[in-house]
């Protein structure tokens, strides 16, 4: 299948999953793509890699400009900009920019990847101007949120979320967790496809540390998906001789995380990452437990699991067990999880990393799932079986 463009409200950045992802799994079906085009600030602030900057187009929501920012701030804007009725507004001017890009009367096939609201009006809007067939690829719900006992939606998106799903040639969603969920909200069939990392292939061997004090190795954000999680870490470190190590793109942690226990080191270049981790007795992947988190906790996978999967290091994972990555990597036997804040949980789960039998059993089913599912390879030959269908 060819695609005229991409839409989505992430660019095809370096820094952040969702880019990685997308260049790690389409590789060079993506340079092919002729026109990305971004209908939110998010693409702004973490802008498109130089492969993709020549290619693309902007068209925030003018309520998302710098201007508009600086008069009424950045709270203020943001939540105006969530408006439905600024989202209406915004996706019929982003449809008109895209429709009078390509030549008339030319039935459109794009790829398309909401991350919210702004994306899936769009695309609503401009089939009002032409035929456009799309695959569309959600790796984030932002949209919905779970109140009460169960899952809402806004009533003004439900329904174009609905018709945007049914509608696609092909559905392709972050986590089995998303897919089981979307089949039995919306009665759609989808196919899963998260995060890559390439095979290291030569990898060190990994020696189980019995004696000397555990280092804990983190890599990655330092925002509210993972700050709860961090923060129960941290303190349940307090006063042991476990050390934790982050290494983050921000200028100093939040003061929850400044404990002797915790050692901050700053962003590392991407080719330093994996090295750099095999000084660890563990990878550690934090999940936030928090209610208003839930839809990224429960629904979805982040590129960093297959990353730390494909490393050779054990992973201790600490979220909610209703999480997407605990329950794939406990249904794996991949990590060692714990769905516990408590202190006491997570210093017996941290201890069992002296337990050499068990250490090379997950470090063997990690192996062998890098190969079948999470590396890059198997992901490609997924999308690929499924598009060409």
């Amino acid at each position: 299948m060819k695609f005229d463009f991409y839409l989505s409200e992430m660019s095809v950045s370096d820094l952040h999953g969702g880019g990685l992802t997308l260049q790690r799994v389409l590789g060079n079906q993506l340079n092919d793509i002729p026109c990305f085009i971004h209908v939110n600030r998010f693409a702004t602030d973490l802008p498109a890699s130089e492969n993709f900057a020549g290619k693309s187009i902007n068209l925030p929501s003018s309520w998302d400009s710098d201007k508009v920012r600086k008069v009424l701030g950045r709270t203020l804007s943001a939540k105006i900009s969530k408006t439905s009725t600024m989202i209406r507004q915004h996706a019929r001017y982003a449809a008109t920019v895209i429709n009078n890009k390509f030549k008339r009367n030319h039935e459109l096939c794009a790829l398309v990847c909401p991350q919210g609201a702004n994306a899936i009006y769009t695309l609503h809007e401009l089939q009002k101007h032409r035929p456009v067939k799309y695959i569309t690829w959600i790796m984030d719900d932002h949209i919905t949120e779970f109140a009460d006992g169960s899952w809402r939606y806004p009533r003004y998106i439900e329904s174009i979320l609905t018709e945007h799903l049914r509608k696609a040639e092909q559905v392709f969603v972050i986590s089995p967790a998303m897919q089981e969920f979307y089949k039995s909200r919306f009665g759609v069939q989808s196919t899963v496809l998260f995060g890559s990392s390439n095979v290291v292939e030569a990898a060190q061997e990994y020696s189980v540390n019995l004696n000397k004090p555990l280092k804990i190795g983190y890599f990655g954000a330092v925002a509210n998906w993972q700050r709860d999680a961090l923060i129960a870490v941290a303190d349940a470190l307090k006063g042991t001789d476990t050390e934790l190590h982050i290494y983050s793109g921000v200028n100093e942690l939040p003061g929850d995380l400044q404990v002797d226990e915790v050692h901050f080191n700053g962003r590392l270049a991407p080719n330093e990452v994996q090295t750099t981790m095999h000084n660890y007795d563990a990878l550690l992947l934090p999940i936030s437990f928090k209610a208003e988190l839930r839809n990224m906790s429960e629904f979805n996978i982040a590129t960093k699991m297959s990353e730390y999967l494909a490393c050779g290091v054990p992973i201790i994972a600490v979220g909610p067990a209703y999480s997407a990555m605990i329950k794939y990597l406990d249904e794996h036997k991949a990590a060692i999880t714990v769905s516990s804040t408590q202190k006491e949980d997570i210093a017996n789960t941290i201890s069992l990393l002296r337990d050499q039998k068990q250490v090379s059993h997950i470090l063997k089913n990690a192996q062998d799932l890098v190969k079948s599912e999470v590396s890059t390879e198997p992901m490609l030959k997924k999308w690929l079986s499924v598009i060409n269908s």
